[in-house]
């Protein structure tokens, strides 16, 4: 009998070393179809203002793409969501069958509505961000950007995110991934000029300012 007792704690206890190894015990986890559809809709809103110039202190762009949602790039970011962990994901881990590297955004935050929280929490960072970059991106230390600068980079132009909310602390982890990924030092973050007046593949049809 005392065996058995001690073979169920041991099983109990790796059961839980596990747990907290690999994962979380999620309450919700995953975006529907509206849910994707509302953080897409942020994110091309919020490029859209800085294309068409209607962002205070930053220059309007040329050549900034209409973001598409990506299913594989979703994934990416759902399972590194469910580790619970706050923390960007090791570049290595960044990839899919399309990009070779990702660009990452995560937010962590206890309140209801953590998906238009969080693309608002990134964006907000453009209060600290020196115009001078645009031509030229660098990270010269002091608040961070780097989630603001990752939205609004014009190339990119694949987006995909990950969604949980740990069932023990009900604190909700938002992960979005982004490819091609962005805040390459010394590249421009987009060209400045004319809202989508160097658009390669004609003008976004539902984003005025943006590009296909």
């Amino acid at each position: 009998m005392k065996l058995r007792v001690v073979i169920a704690a041991f099983v109990a206890l790796s059961s839980h070393l596990c747990l907290h190894a690999w994962g979380c015990t999620t309450s919700e986890r995953g975006m529907d179809e509206q849910t994707k559809k509302l953080i897409l809709d942020l994110h091309n809103k919020a490029r859209q203002k800085v294309a068409t110039g209607q962002q205070s202190g930053q220059p309007s762009a040329s050549n900034m793409k209409e973001l598409r949602w990506d299913d594989e790039i979703a994934a990416n970011a759902q399972r590194v969501a469910e580790k619970c962990i706050f923390k960007h994901t090791p570049k290595e881990q960044r990839k899919t069958s399309k990009y070779q590297y990702l660009g990452e955004n995560i937010y962590m935050g206890s309140y209801p509505d953590p998906i238009p929280r969080s693309v608002s929490a990134w964006y907000g960072e453009v209060k600290d961000v020196n115009p001078a970059i645009v031509k030229s991106f660098a990270s010269p230390g002091g608040p961070m950007i780097g989630h603001y600068t990752q939205v609004v980079w014009a190339e990119t132009e694949a987006v995909g995110c990950g969604y949980v909310r740990n069932a023990d602390d009900r604190q909700a982890y938002v992960f979005c991934q982004y490819g091609p990924g962005g805040n390459i030092l010394r590249y421009p973050m987009y060209k400045e000029g004319s809202p989508a007046s160097e658009c390669k593949n004609g003008k976004s049809s539902k984003y005025q300012g943006l590009c296909n």
